[in-house]
């Protein structure tokens, strides 16, 4: 066993090992919500909707979340996926798994969180949009998406959906974990 400067100690029985610095992720959120928005899919119908913001640069983002509530008996895939605004550009997509494995308890107290495969860097301040999309239910099945309606949480920040467009007065209940 061998002893760092100030005598914590460190190793095994077979030798001596250096710690390894692992990096902290760090949490971006907005928590609140007091309705949902349920995403279909079918015609006319919803089939995306998160929040569109400004990423500050030099993050690498690791994983994505939403609060999700399953309505009905939906299944198909719901994906998460970062895309810059306005240019529509795919940063990074994960398929979170199917419909009828989202929670269905309400109040949402867990997050359904996707981790992508290769974290992305974003170098500069990014206008983004990071939504959950869903197309395999109906107006019986859905999956919900919670969100905070009539007043804005978070400055600059706003809830966007594909069919009505952007509601400034809103925004999604989201998680996201980076590194810097």
């Amino acid at each position: 066993m061998g002893f760092l400067q100030r005598g914590f100690a460190y190793g095994n029985r077979r030798g001596f090992a250096i710690p390894l610095y692992v990096p902290e992720l760090k949490v971006e959120e907005q928590i609140q919500y007091n309705t949902f928005v349920g995403l279909s899919g079918d015609t006319g119908g919803k089939k995306w909707a998160g929040q569109h913001f400004f990423i500050p640069p030099d993050r690498k983002i690791a994983t994505l979340a939403f609060y999700l509530v399953k309505m009905g008996t939906p299944t198909g895939d719901v994906t998460f996926t970062i895309k810059t605004y306005p240019d529509g550009i795919v940063l990074n997509s994960k398929v979170w798994g199917d419909a009828s494995d989202v929670p269905t308890d309400i109040p949402v107290l867990v997050w359904t969180e996707a981790e992508f495969d290769t974290p992305i860097l974003i170098d500069t301040i990014r206008q983004v949009r990071m939504i959950v999309e869903f197309s395999g239910g109906d107006g019986e099945n859905q999956i919900a998406l919670c969100r905070q309606d009539g007043g804005s949480v978070k400055p600059d920040e706003e809830f966007v959906m594909d069919v009505e467009g952007s509601d400034p007065t809103s925004e999604a209940a989201y998680r996201y974990k980076y590194w810097e």
